[in-house]
């Protein structure tokens, strides 16, 4: 059972459509119910435990007292409001934004019982020794995919992946910050995860990190612990995971994963590089991954995909329709 987490603002409307957005973004492991009055929302608490109210800037402090809530997080009027001790975000602000700040705040305890009452996820990687084979789209593709059918979330493991520049967005928080609260064990890390969490069209995705060097510090073991953690926690039907290249490394991280979509390319060069590594997995005993790797030939077009709506092109172009095919024939084979 999901728990809750109660608006209440002067401005109903708001708090109304505030909780609406919440429920329909799904990445938050709580109902969100909207409340008319102070009245309401004490009557409601008195009788259903709250794991989180926020409340507008404006409520009376000794009214709240009598709301029985865990966590209190106000809805400042500024963006540097001050709700003494208790957290405060600011409310006009974009509502996907207010929510990860909400989760950033939050320090629940017990709600990966929550998240992972669905149980592991699946775990997809995307993986080629080779360059410039459509890795990144693939990867692209592939969630937007999933996410009709399961809650699918994207995470790129290249040290410069270009999301930032294509999504035009600023990332406060990145897979930097989430490697480093998981490496150090930081209590409560899979609770905030919400607050890496952003979308571009209908992708949900963690940026990638902020350096290159953050990931060259973490050994691959390690990686691959934290991807099957990330699967088994995260509340998320599907994980699609960008390796970018990896180099030999590579391989310790695909054995995490269910399955793996290889791109590869007919020229000469790239014929080469792909029988060096399935050489090197069958040399250093790791034939579960190549039993695990279905390469795929991704369809060459020669119309150039950009802009805001990048996602969408790729989706209903040449390559989604060659994606959903790839997915489908996968699923017909788990069925057999």
């Amino acid at each position: 059972m999901r728990k809750i987490m109660a608006v209440w603002d002067e401005d109903w409307l708001y708090a109304e459509r505030l909780a609406d957005f919440a429920n329909e973004q799904g990445r938050i492991p709580f109902r969100a119910l909207a409340f008319q009055t102070p009245e309401q929302l004490r009557v409601y608490g008195a009788k259903h435990s709250i794991e989180i109210l926020l409340a507008g800037e404006e409520a009376d402090r000794e009214e709240l007292r009598t709301v029985q809530a865990r966590h209190v997080i106000y809805l400042g009027e500024e963006r540097r409001a001050s709700s003494g001790r208790l957290p405060s975000v600011y409310k006009y602000q974009n509502a996907e934004k207010l929510l990860r700040e909400v989760m950033a705040s939050y320090g629940g305890e017990g709600w990966g019982e929550s998240v992972s009452i669905a149980g592991r996820g699946k775990l997809l990687g995307v993986y080629s020794p080779l360059g410039r084979c459509g890795k990144t789209a693939l990867a692209l593709t592939l969630a937007q995919i999933w996410k009709q059918e399961e809650k699918t979330l994207l995470i790129s493991l290249e040290d410069c992946s270009g999301l930032g520049e294509l999504t035009g967005e600023k990332h406060e928080e990145c897979l930097s910050d989430l490697l480093y609260g998981y490496s150090h064990g930081e209590e409560n890390c899979w609770e905030k995860l919400g607050a890496f969490v952003y979308a571009w069209g209908n992708v949900d995705y963690i940026p990638p990190v902020r350096y290159p060097e953050d990931l060259e510090g973490v050994r691959a073991g390690e990686l691959a612990e934290f991807l099957e953690d990330l699967t088994a926690e995260s509340g998320y039907g599907v994980i699609v995971a960008d390796l970018g290249q990896s180099g030999r490394q590579a391989a310790e991280i695909l054995e995490a994963c269910d399955g793996v979509y290889m791109p590869v390319l007919d020229d000469w060069i790239s014929r080469a590089k792909v029988k060096e590594f399935e050489e090197y997995l069958r040399s250093s005993g790791r034939d579960g991954v190549a039993d695990k790797l279905e390469k795929v030939k991704l369809p060459l077009s020669g119309r150039i995909y950009s802009g805001e709506n990048y996602p969408e092109q790729l989706l209903w172009g040449e390559l989604g329709d060659f994606v959903r095919s790839l997915v489908r024939g996968g699923r017909e084979r788990e069925g057999e």
